[in-house]
């Protein structure tokens, strides 16, 4: 156990709407293993409904509400001040975070390592980020992926559901695989296999109604912020990509080895895409690609850098930077189920823009001129 001069630990939940974060937590409280708890609790509403299920029979003063916003961004400086105002109140030796159902778990993590834009405070000196934990609603990622039908309802437009299952999954230490009695096993072997390949780096625990051994999620110092960063599938199949085709001009792309299905390529081309057809191929691309990620080089913008973002039916595409002094060449990195490689490179192909269109120059545009916000297909 720690004194109090150490640093707090503090494990991080998140996960989409009902994944079964709060019900996690109740079992922490129940079997806290010798740690002493206290739990903040984010909601979007301006009730913080979690927050009254977790006092419900519990003694709640190690137990802080954080409603009406989002700690990924509005409510980043309460997070910090209030996991303060606890310690300074309260003795305790573990905080747990339960975030919002579409919190992004990147700017939490920055929020307890490197603090945030409106406090000078370093949140090292009281707090020690320990284990960053996605509870995945399986069910959902299963119906999202398998179908392309959302939620029926989302509560932020510019945060879709895929996004969400997503970003949680290729941001995490440990994967908790929820709701399994609800998918079939040959449908989880499929989503466990995507899961391991958007967020290599994660240990994943298959469970049901959030019934895990807390040791798995308290205490584990599985958090590294630079491996995090760099551990997305996409972000190491893109770094393999570097150097595989000296020559240039031409389409380079590889396969790693497929599991219940599972497969990814990276497609490679410094001819930029004629900007009509490659938004129209974006539009009726395959389901079967569940996440695409990467840069592109398009035809009348030559000096940006065109990002591409997709996680199932959610696509973003617009500018996000300037090319440096390399030369600009699409690097774009898909994952899905049995992808038809050979396939989508010819689609892809017959996106670029010829010489002719080149030298004509005056090409339609309908990609943004600003940098992209979700939108769904």
């Amino acid at each position: 156990m720690s004194t109090r001069d150490d640093p707090v630990p503090v494990t991080v939940l998140s996960g989409y709407l009902g994944a079964g974060k709060t019900t996690l937590v109740n079992r922490l409280l129940a079997d806290p293993q010798g740690h002493d708890i206290a739990v903040i609790v984010n909601d979007m509403g301006e009730v913080n409904i979690d927050a009254e299920l977790l006092a419900a029979g519990t003694d709640d003063d190690g137990i802080v509400d954080l409603s009406n916003g989002c700690i990924c961004c509005r409510l980043q400086d309460d997070l910090l001040s209030e996991a303060t105002r606890l310690a300074e109140s309260r003795e305790f030796d573990y905080l747990v975070v339960e975030a919002s159902g579409i919190s992004e778990p990147i700017p939490i993590a920055r929020t307890f390592t490197v603090g945030t834009d409106g406090g000078d405070a370093d949140p090292t000196e009281r707090f020690s980020l320990d284990t960053m934990v996605t509870v995945l609603d399986s069910y959902g990622f299963w119906k999202e992926f398998d179908t392309g039908s959302s939620a029926p309802e989302e509560p932020d437009p510019d945060r879709p559901l895929a996004d969400v299952l997503v970003e949680g999954v290729e941001f995490c230490d440990v994967l908790l695989m929820n709701k399994c009695d609800m998918v079939p096993d040959d449908a989880l072997d499929e989503i466990e296999s995507f899961v391991r390949t958007l967020g290599p780096r994660a240990e994943v625990v298959r469970t049901t109604h959030a019934d895990v051994d807390p040791g798995t999620v308290l205490g584990t110092g599985r958090f590294d912020i630079g491996a995090a960063m760099e551990s997305p599938g996409w972000k190491r199949e893109l770094a393999g990509s570097e150097g595989d085709d000296p020559d240039g001009g031409h389409t380079h792309h590889e396969s790693v080895a497929e599991t219940h299905g599972v497969s990814s390529f990276v497609y490679r081309q410094r001819r930029p895409f004629h900007p009509e057809r490659f938004r129209a191929w974006l539009d009726e691309w395959s389901g079967d690609v569940i996440r695409a990620k990467g840069f592109f080089s398009l035809a009348g913008r030559d000096g940006s850098v065109m990002g591409l973002s997709q996680a199932g039916p959610s696509v973003q595409a617009g500018p996000i930077g300037a090319w440096d002094d390399d030369d600009p060449e699409t690097r774009l990195v898909f994952i899905g189920r049995s992808l038809d490689e050979t396939g989508m490179v010819e689609e892809l192909d017959a996106c670029l823009a010829t010489d002719a269109e080149l030298r004509e120059g005056g090409l339609a545009d309908p990609f943004p001129d600003t940098e992209p916000r979700g939108e769904s297909r």
